[in-house]
């Protein structure tokens, strides 16, 4: 009988001191912390960089690695942080959101990987609402030319509504297309008025094309207005 009990309890005693050591396991695990899953940009002027930093923390007892930061869209970009937090240390994730092409409500994602057992994947919200002073008539910041002819120059006509409620002055235009021409009338729009000028463009080579048109305005809310223009170069007949 004494034999039983002094087994019973040695196998009592070993079941006890392997919860005590799976916790303590447990407990020896690494931890993320992130200051913040949710950043409101508020209100944003289409092709503008809005940024934010978010400190993210080891608050857990062994080494936190972390494995990669993904983003939802090519728009959001992020600095990587250090690759391994020891114990209390702390590093942050810079993120560049570019609203050039949005409009509207926009909700953008950062998921941050590390090997928290509890929380392999850290998730951060962006959300803002882009919008223009000069508003295109149709809606759309995205012109859309169809297929050209290699060599041939097209010309579209763009109209732009001045919903900013004040006097804007178009003062000029840039782009990294040499192929890319801007024939401005009216330079001065007041509010609630549509301006109307006509791009044209050369398509050089036989592919997709895409091309960013900066209008630049005397506004210090949205000093450049972005268009996109996009055909696809095919050979001529």
């Amino acid at each position: 009988m004494r034999e039983y009990v002094g087994r019973r309890f040695s196998s009592v005693g070993w079941v006890g001191l392997m919860i005590v050591l799976m916790g303590a396991s447990a407990m020896a695990q690494p931890k993320i912390s992130i200051e913040k899953s949710k950043i409101e940009f508020g209100t944003i002027y289409n092709g503008a960089v809005k940024k934010a930093r978010i400190v993210i923390r080891n608050v857990g007892r062994d080494t936190l690695r972390v494995l990669g930061v993904t983003t939802s869209c090519g728009c959001t970009t992020v600095r990587q942080p250090k690759g391994t937090l020891k114990p209390g240390e702390s590093d942050a994730v810079e993120i560049e959101f570019n609203s050039t092409g949005f409009r509207g409500p926009i909700e953008k994602h950062v998921d941050i990987m590390t090997n928290d057992p509890v929380t392999p994947s850290s998730g951060i919200t962006l959300t803002g609402n882009v919008i223009d002073e000069l508003q295109p008539v149709n809606s759309n910041s995205v012109l859309w030319l169809g297929s050209v002819p290699v060599g041939k120059q097209v010309e579209i006509s763009v109209a732009l509504k001045n919903v900013s409620g004040k006097v804007i002055t178009l003062m000029g235009y840039k782009s990294p297309s040499p192929d890319l021409i801007v024939l401005f009338g009216n330079h001065k729009v007041l509010p609630a008025d549509t301006v109307q000028f006509s791009v044209r463009i050369t398509p050089r080579k036989t592919d997709y094309i895409s091309e960013l048109l900066l209008l630049q305005t005397d506004s210090n809310k949205q000093s450049e207005v972005p268009i996109r223009i996009t055909l696809i170069g095919v050979s001529p007949n």
